[in-house]
């Protein structure tokens, strides 16, 4: 289950023109990845995230933790927050 206290900016980093940034979030929860992966889990943090958002979570944290990047692929004002585990860039 989502924890919203749980989820902390930590950086957010501005680009562009027009007041664009992307921001950066730590994440600790006992929910598994498969969970927090799962479309809607971030829902109640909405208000906080955009896409393109890195959150750097550490999942199982009362277990032996398993470490995931996500980047947020949808946050819509209705409907569900998407994520993505993040792998390596694209050509890199």
């Amino acid at each position: 289950m989502f924890e919203p206290r749980s989820l902390s900016l930590y950086n957010s980093v501005p680009y562009g023109a027009g007041g664009k940034r992307v921001d950066f979030f730590n994440y600790a929860t006992p929910d598994a990845v498969a969970t927090v992966t799962t479309a809607g889990y971030f829902n109640n943090a909405r208000s906080k995230l955009l896409v393109n958002s890195v959150i750097e979570a550490v999942c199982v944290a009362d277990g032996v933790g398993d470490r995931v990047s996500l980047i947020v692929t949808a946050s819509p004002p209705t409907g569900n927050v998407t994520v993505a585990v993040n792998t390596d860039a694209a050509g890199a």
